[in-house]
Order: structure tokens, then sequence, then C-alpha cells
């Protein structure tokens, strides 16, 4: 948190991570998760010499997603194709109930052209994946049938190495994460040089 609160108040250096580190690095290679249209379970682990951008979502979210979403796609922009290349966008759907293998793609769709759309097999599954981040979610259905999803809002960055690096926290800018994205690629996705 000290890394996002210098870079608000406008004393990050060029080199330095605007996102939070997490206390120890976190395995997360070991870990996969169904993908929609996929024949294979993703596993949560970055391409070579790329990052790989995870977060814990639902299609039906109407402030937090979209807003994660849309900071992504304009941090994306700002970094350029070649850049932008080499970097992955997994969610991971906390309402697999709602969100199927055809709907969560096409949500993902509207915001970025290459995505994973993750839509765990079972509450085990889902689990699973948020144990490494420390992420946590839950879908209560009330007696009216309304449907309320809690979750984090944290997108997190995992390296080639299948490790948890970076986190950036919901809200902050396209201008930050643009900056943090060219730190790690320029790093070979590694937190610190």
């Amino acid at each position: 948190m000290v890394g996002v609160l210098a870079a608000c108040g406008g004393t990050a250096s060029d080199g330095e991570l605007i996102g939070y580190k997490p206390p120890s690095v976190t395995r997360t290679a070991d870990v996969t998760v169904t993908e929609a249209g996929a024949d294979e379970p993703f596993p949560l682990v970055a391409d070579e010499d790329g990052i790989l951008v995870v977060f814990f979502g639902f299609t039906n979210c109407p402030d937090v997603c979209p807003g994660t979403l849309a900071t992504l796609r304009n941090s994306l922009r700002k970094v350029g194709d070649e850049l932008a290349a080499r970097v992955d966008v997994a969610m991971i759907t906390v309402d697999p109930e709602r969100d199927t293998a055809e709907k969560t793609p096409l949500y993902l769709g509207s915001f970025l052209e290459r995505f994973h759309a993750l839509v765990p097999a079972d509450e085990a599954e889902l689990r699973a994946a948020e144990v490494p981040f420390g992420a946590t979610s839950s879908v209560t259905k009330k007696p009216d049938g309304t449907v309320e999803v809690s979750h984090g809002g944290t997108a997190y960055v995992v390296n080639d190495d299948g490790n948890f690096i970076l986190g950036w926290p919901f809200g902050l800018d396209a201008d930050a994460i643009a900056h943090d994205i060219r730190i790690l690629l320029a790093r070979n996705g590694t937190p610190s040089s």
C-alpha cells in the first residue's frame, strides 16, 4: 500500500512500481481453472516474457468489474501494441451458475480483444483459484430470487514463473497500471530488478 500512496502523492520514481507487492511471492502455476471454449483447463501462469492479469468478478457486476476491465483496456492502449501483446487478462467468474461458458466470453469481448474467460467447474475449483491471491467471494440467493454477489476488486499480476507478484487495487488509474506494465515487462515480469 505504501507504493500506491507514494504514487498518488507524485513521489514514485520512474522505476518504482505503483501497485502493491504481496508480503511473499505466492505460486499460482499449479492452479488451473476451466476456460470457456477450451479443451484444457487454463493454468494461472503468464506466457514466456509476459504477464497475466487475473481478477475475480462476474458479468452482472454493476461497477467494479466493468471499471476494472475498462481501466485494463485503457492501460493496454497506453503501453502500445507491442507491449500489450505480452499481457494476458483472465477473469475468473465468482458466479459460475449465471456466468456460463457462452455468456462470459461475450462480456469480456465487449472490453478486450484478447482474454481468458474462466468459468470454474465447481465451488472447489473457484476456492482453489482464490487461495494463492488471498481472494474471497460469495454468492447469496435471497428468498425473493435476487442474487447478491460479493468479491474483491484487486487485479493480480502473475509472471511467467507462475508467481503472484503484484496487485492493483480497484480505483488505480490506467496511467498507473500502464506505468507498472512497462516496468514489469522491461524486467521480464519480475517485481524488482
